[in-house]
């Protein structure tokens, strides 16, 4: 496990506008996905884009039109990442991609434990969990965070989980620290991922770092050729 990181994660979630996810692929390949707009951005600082469209479950009603898509990015430049989403052009794209979108810039939360674990030949599904909410303090929530990931890291493991990320939300300039936090986590099971997260061990930790419930969700590749890097 590490407690360092020169990433910045960029998030945007969003309803696609297009009727359809097969017209929101056509769509973000043609603004995000094309080798101009690639080749600039990652002049800029962006190391990594990513695309995820909600993970289906029981209780979850499916979408009436194209639904939701969830961007990661990771950058290692701030000046880059502000000048690349000033550009007219790149607005404007995000804007054929999204009815309503909300992006959010996180920094690596310092001192929070995290693990990138390589995973086994043959296990290749991939699913994304992610968690936002307020903590009550940096401190009480640095040491429940890592005394939870630390008890229970084998028993994610075995269950499938290859990552664990934390991050807080950037602060403006000049402004107290945010106390919003947003934690990744990568799986190689649906099944796994539902057998850890209602484990008693988690919850205990999990639920007293944050003044409210913390909004979860699940998150999977579209089908389709969606560009990324």
């Amino acid at each position: 496990m590490n407690n360092q990181s020169s990433m910045f994660l960029l998030t945007i979630r969003g309803n696609l506008a297009a009727a359809t996810l097969e017209k929101a692929r056509e769509v973000h390949n043609l603004n995000a996905g094309t080798p101009a707009n690639i080749a600039a951005a990652q002049s800029l600082g962006d190391i990594s884009h990513l695309v995820y469209v909600p993970m289906p479950h029981e209780g979850h009603a499916p979408a009436k039109d194209a639904g939701e898509l969830l961007i990661m990015d990771f950058w290692n430049n701030l000046d880059g990442l502000n000048t690349f989403f000033a550009d007219p052009h790149v607005q404007e794209g995000g804007a054929m991609i999204f009815s309503q979108r909300d992006p959010v810039v996180w920094a690596p939360a310092q001192g929070f434990a995290s693990f990138n674990i390589p995973a086994p030949f043959g296990k290749n599904e991939r699913v994304v969990i992610v968690a936002r909410g307020t903590v009550k303090s940096m401190a009480e929530a640095q040491k429940l965070h890592n005394s939870s990931i630390t008890k229970t890291i084998g028993k994610a493991r075995k269950l499938g989980m290859l990552s664990h990320e934390a991050y807080f939300r950037m602060a403006a300039p000049g402004t107290p620290e945010a106390l919003e936090f947003f934690g990744v986590d990568v799986w190689t099971s649906a099944e796994g991922l539902g057998d850890f997260y209602s484990d008693e061990d988690f919850l205990a930790g999990f639920n007293e770092i944050f003044t409210a419930e913390a909004a979860d969700s699940a998150w999977m590749h579209p089908q389709g050729n969606w560009v990324e890097w």
